[in-house]
């Protein structure tokens, strides 16, 4: 048994290389009385849960499939698989990260730290750390601040240490690489931090009443190493999600937990951005290609092809803009059709920079790629002022524009109709 000073983070290796790793947390004695088995078990499998996401991410691949007793089976990552990984992940990161940074964020500031120490913790902007700070420091403290901040229900005195073992065989093991140790050693401050929340000590290597510096490693390692990355993970779940069939926004809002409209916004928020720097992390796009790539529908995901187009904001002073079927709209508005001609490929060119930057993987033969099936556009209409109070409507697809009309209601049911296919 360790003692109350030994390391918390250990690493299993197989005999051999082919056997992969096993990631072992141990919560000393007194840190198992505070956090409690449920709540250990719980925070402890968002990074069996995450690990396992990545996998499927980067391999294409389940390789957790079967349940006891049965044998683990390597299987095709299905859309089930998704809804499970959002579910989880999403909720961990709505609840019990959210209460345990809203706890530290608080016990930061009660201690005497100021908004530049907590701006270093977060590596963010100083204003963005103290917007962070004034919306945790005006709202009433919530359920899962309080869940971070009290004693679990059955504390019994337990005096053997609890071990928490995540198993990476050994293709998961080089899938997710050097992330599973960094991550391991994140969720180990989790839990360290949740027993410093709720006693005010620290127990490892002596023990130590919590200071400002306790409060900013603990907030350091949520916001500033563990909630992108998890974002990354979901919003490339969430992408992967809605290429495959039966991917619907439905089953996202269920997996997600809010309402249908909600996923749908979050979900085309998504899919009309190029993967960002910690999506492009979670599916290993960051890495070399490899021969197996082909296999992986995250790295499948087709990038929106760029059409910009100018049109009329308000005929009646004569101003015009550029839209893009992206989603990008010009910020200004101008006389000059010309300009606004300009705009539209200064934007196509900005993000064809963009898309250079994203590895274009996998690589198929030149026969898969011409049976490759066209991917049709995202159909969002807007209705706009035309004319002699009229309006008219028109889709990002840049095909298809409504009739004139004095009625917005009906300019918006033609524009539906356009998008679902059928008569309005």
């Amino acid at each position: 048994m360790p003692e109350e000073g030994d390391m918390a983070l250990r690493y299993i290796y197989g005999t051999t290389a082919q056997h992969g790793t096993d990631i072992v947390i141990d919560l000393l004695p007194t840190e198992a009385r505070a956090v409690g088995r449920a709540d250990a078990d719980e925070l402890t499998s968002i990074l069996d849960t995450a690990l396992w996401a990545l996998t499927l991410l980067r391999t294409g691949k389940d390789r957790r499939a079967g349940h006891d007793p049965e044998p683990m089976t390597v299987q095709p990552v299905t859309v089930e698989n998704w809804h499970l990984a959002i579910s989880l992940l999403e909720s961990a990161r709505t609840t019990l990260l959210a209460g345990i940074t809203a706890a530290a964020i608080r016990e930061h500031r009660l201690a005497g730290g100021s908004v530049g120490d907590l701006a270093r913790a977060m590596d963010a902007p100083r204003s963005t750390a103290q917007a962070r700070q004034a919306k945790v420091v005006t709202a009433v403290v919530g359920e899962w601040e309080t869940w971070a901040t009290s004693f679990p229900h059955d504390s019994p005195p337990f005096t053997d240490t609890w071990p928490y073992t995540v198993d990476l065989d050994a293709e998961e093991s080089r899938a997710v690489g050097i992330d599973a140790s960094m991550m391991a050693d994140w969720m180990d401050t989790v839990l360290w931090g949740l027993a410093l929340l709720r006693t005010g000590y620290s127990h490892r290597n002596g023990l130590r009443r919590a200071a400002v510096g306790s409060w900013e490693d603990l907030i350091n390692d949520l916001v500033h190493r563990l909630e992108p990355r998890i974002k990354g993970i979901i919003d490339a779940a969430v992408r992967t999600h809605a290429s495959m069939p039966g991917g619907t926004v439905a089953d996202l809002a269920l997996a997600m937990g809010v309402p249908t409209k909600t996923a749908q916004s979050r979900r085309d928020r998504i899919l009309k951005e190029f993967p960002g720097g910690w999506e492009r992390w979670a599916i290993g796009a960051l890495g070399e290609a490899t021969d197996d790539d082909g296999a992986n529908p995250a790295l499948n995901v087709p990038l929106p092809e760029h059409r910009t187009e100018v049109f009329e904001i308000a005929a009646r002073d004569g101003r015009v803009g550029t839209a893009c079927n992206c989603g990008w709209t010009s910020p200004e508005r101008t006389v000059d059709r010309v300009e606004a001609e300009r705009w539209g490929e200064a934007h196509r060119q900005e993000q064809a920079v963009k898309d250079t930057t994203i590895v274009r993987r996998p690589r198929r033969s030149a026969a898969a790629q011409e049976t490759e099936p066209v991917v049709e556009p995202a159909h969002k209409t807007g209705v706009y002022d035309w004319k002699d109070g009229l309006v008219i409507c028109r889709c990002t697809c840049g095909e298809w524009e409504g009739t004139p009309t004095s009625n917005i209601v009906a300019a918006t049911h033609e524009g539906l109709g356009h998008v679902y296919g059928v008569e309005s």
